[in-house]
């Protein structure tokens, strides 16, 4: 059974993952318009030369991370729940929220007096009426229990970086081993090893002092000489672990490396690190970046979530399950 009419909508740093699915959805972008103000607030209007939202299931795209515009986090964020909520007052029928690198999903747990972020933001998006949440590879799974109301669809990217992985660096899967840049993502590296059939090395350490972002060090203790390398990570942000573990696999007498990730953020001397590393990028379009980007790093490779986003949107659509799409 049909949820209604389907209408895409983009927020601003959106946009460019929206246009995707409009292409792959055969359908053009619902008008949605953001009125700026002097004091830095703003506020959305959906643009009725689209036609009334009124028993439809809409759909709102949102990077809440867009190093391509000088909009920070906060500013997409709140943008995104003022859509849900301009929605919600039209008549829709369903909203969904379309965002493929959930916002603050580091902060999922406290130690003495802090906030609890990401509760806090999934009580926003409640509380805007959102009754779906479409995200991939939540820094902390756990999250997607902290929704009183919506209903959140963690699409799986492993697959899709497999896929391009074997069809684009098949000379470097031979004599391979899967590491992690942290105890955290060993569950992670056993996976693409196991489909990979190589080896995983999860026998390191790291020695933090709990400041962000920051690694003292990381260490492999396996030998694997004329190995070659694919690190994979949910998340690469300054790139500092990933600086850490390739300070430790020159010594190691490896010979090609790929790092696999699905959110490549690249904060900080990020691309200056990856760059030393030698090694290629293979991440997805859950963050923007302008063409430029892309011809000025060669090593970084983007492969589309949009064509799994856009099924996912078909099955929603019909009351159908997106089980198939976890395989």
């Amino acid at each position: 059974m049909s949820r209604g009419k389907i209408k895409l909508f983009a927020n601003r740093s959106g946009r460019q993952f929206a246009q995707k699915i409009s292409k792959e959805l055969n359908q053009s972008l619902s008008p949605l318009e953001t009125i700026d103000f002097a004091d830095g607030e703003c506020k959305i209007v959906i643009n009725g030369e689209g036609g009334s939202v009124r028993g439809c299931d809409t759909y709102v795209v949102q990077n809440c991370f867009d190093p391509t515009s000088d909009r920070n986090i906060y500013q997409n964020f709140f943008e995104l729940l003022q859509t849900g909520d301009a929605l919600k007052r039209s008549g829709a029928n369903k909203t969904t929220a379309i965002i493929p690198y959930h916002p603050f999903s580091r902060q999922d747990k406290i130690s003495g007096r802090e906030s609890l972020t990401a509760k806090l933001v999934t009580n926003l998006i409640d509380t805007a009426e959102f009754d779906n949440i479409i995200c991939s590879e939540l820094h902390a799974p756990q999250i997607g229990g902290f929704y009183n109301k919506a209903l959140v669809d963690e699409l799986p990217t492993m697959y899709i970086l497999l896929n391009y992985l074997k069809n684009n660096f098949k000379e470097n899967l031979e004599k391979l081993v899967v590491i992690a840049p942290d105890a955290g993502g060993s569950k992670r590296a056993e996976k693409y090893a196991k489909k990979l059939n190589s080896k995983p090395v999860d026998s390191f350490k790291i020695r933090s002092n709990n400041r962000a972002n920051y690694v003292e060090k990381l260490e492999v203790n396996e030998d694997i000489r004329d190995y070659n390398v694919l690190v994979v990570d949910d998340m690469i942000d300054t790139a500092g672990s990933i600086e850490k573990l390739f300070e430790t696999l020159r010594n190691k007498n490896i010979n090609n490396s790929i790092i696999c990730c699905t959110h490549s953020l690249l904060n900080g001397s990020a691309l200056e690190r990856i760059t030393a590393t030698n090694a290629n990028l293979i991440t997805t379009d859950s963050i923007p970046r302008t063409e430029e980007f892309k011809k000025q790093n060669r090593w970084y490779h983007e492969v589309s979530l949009a064509p799994l986003y856009t099924e996912a949107i078909r099955r929603l659509n019909n009351d159908g399950s997106l089980k198939e799409l976890y395989k």
